[in-house]
């Protein structure tokens, strides 16, 4: 089968089988059991290891010093992650929470201004979020908003790399391959240029300059990981690393979350129009909306948790993992073998779900959860953010962002979609992450009684 067919075919099998093969020598599972015996094997079992995996090659290429995703030494990443914690505290994200009002309110009034000078205009919604997302995390990450033109930059990476996919892939096949498996990685390792421009878009050296001329008085990631860089003896380049990865990964995940959670409300109004009840009456304005506040609205959580379940910003492609003997899922795999276990497939898996690809926000909501088919749903299978020592450090800085877009959004304005033939499963591009989705939206301004 062709290459570029490989993802496509892997979803539809898991959704029939619990594991496939998919590779010579790769397995993909589709089962709760599976993804915590690959990422979180109980106490005196070996470890599942990134070292071998097409991931670890391409890390090597793009960082020049060891980050929370790129390491696959033990010790590293626990070292890293013990120094970079402090970050993401529930004391730290409240500290943080005024940058992100701040990046957020600038854009519903934007959104707001152009839907009042002009009904018919038409905003590109995805766009406007992915921007908002980029300052808000470059400005947690460096200190200060990354320039726009930046983010230029970074997509025109992004486009490069989802250009040069289906190579990848191939490439990602070929090395499973005995035979011709070494020969098969360097094409990676003779285009280096491709992947190392994350330095060339990120600021490193006003990065540096923040570093050493910050007073600890301003409340970002930063200032939070420097109280905690000598104890973990985090070096100069690490901080850049990091710093960098936490703008690449969370600008993407979270803008791709927030667009796709406007989509599934654009598409179901009976759940827009609940959701949109339900922040008006708690928040009389935007200025009303805190992150405190947003986590005591069941409707929206619910919301959240159910757009993560249908179209989790991530799928198991970046979580390889190579066996070292084990068994997975009550399955012997020989040491070697990749495998990996995809959030998308479990998910949508009708062995934990109830209309597994219906968007029915109702099965997270307390009192309601317990009514109905989904009654019957495995709500422990709903793992977005993986599990175990990898889990993503940053999820809780998302859902914030995520309550307080939305919070403020639908509170303002009302939005109409443009592109009502646009449907993401179809048209959306997924490699590692989503890409190529444009929701298009007519806003218009609250009326007030």
């Amino acid at each position: 089968m062709p290459v570029t067919r490989l993802k496509q075919c892997k979803v539809l099998a898991n959704e029939l089988w619990p594991v496939v093969r998919v590779g010579p020598n790769e397995l993909s599972f589709a089962t709760e059991d599976a993804l915590k015996a690959i990422h979180n094997p109980p106490p005196g079992q070996p470890m599942f290891t990134k070292k071998g995996t097409i991931e670890s090659l391409l890390a090597s290429l793009i960082w020049s010093a060891p980050n929370l995703l790129s390491t696959h030494d033990k010790a590293t990443h626990k070292r890293l992650r013990n120094a970079l914690q402090p970050a993401f505290t529930a004391k730290a994200l409240l500290e943080q929470e005024g940058i992100s009002q701040y990046h957020i309110d600038k854009e519903v009034e934007k959104m707001l201004s152009v839907g009042s000078k002009d009904p018919k205009s038409v905003l590109n919604l995805s766009e406007e979020v992915a921007g908002m997302i980029w300052d808000i995390v470059g400005d947690l990450s460096f200190g200060e908003p990354l320039q726009r033109h930046q983010r230029d930059k970074y997509e025109h990476l992004k486009i490069t790399y989802a250009t040069g996919a289906p190579f990848l892939e191939l490439c990602q096949f070929l090395t499973e391959i005995p035979i011709i498996g070494r020969l098969a990685t360097l094409p990676i390792i003779l285009t280096p240029f491709i992947y190392r421009k994350p330095r060339h878009f990120l600021l490193m050296n006003k990065l540096k300059q923040w570093i050493d001329d910050h007073d600890g008085g301003r409340k970002d990631f930063l200032t939070a990981i420097m109280s905690a860089r000598e104890t973990a003896n985090l070096t100069h380049e690490e901080m850049l690393s990091n710093a960098a990865l936490f703008v690449m990964v969370g600008c993407d995940t979270t803008a791709a979350t927030i667009s796709a959670l406007f989509y599934l409300l654009l598409k179901h109004p009976s759940s827009m129009a609940r959701l949109t009840a339900e922040l008006r009456t708690a928040f009389p304005r935007k200025g009303d909306v805190t992150a405190t506040a947003t986590l005591k609205l069941p409707y929206l959580g619910a919301v959240i948790q159910e757009t993560l379940r249908l179209l989790p910003p991530i799928n198991g492609r970046g979580s390889h993992r190579i066996s070292p003997g084990a068994l997975v899922d009550g399955i012997y795999v020989p040491a070697g073998v990749m495998v990996s276990a995809d959030p998308w497939s479990i998910g949508r898996s009708p062995r934990y779900w109830a209309e597994p690809h219906a968007f029915r926000p109702e099965r997270w909501v307390p009192g309601e959860q317990d009514e109905g088919p989904w009654r019957t749903d495995v709500r422990s299978a709903w793992r977005p953010f993986m599990v175990g020592p990898r889990v993503c450090i940053g999820r809780e800085m998302a859902l914030q962002s995520i309550r307080l877009m939305v919070s403020k959004t639908l509170v303002e304005m009302d939005l109409e979609m443009v592109n009502k033939d646009f449907v993401w499963e179809r048209d959306a591009a997924n490699d590692y992450v989503w890409y190529n989705f444009d929701i298009l939206v007519k806003c218009k301004p609250r009326v007030r009684g």
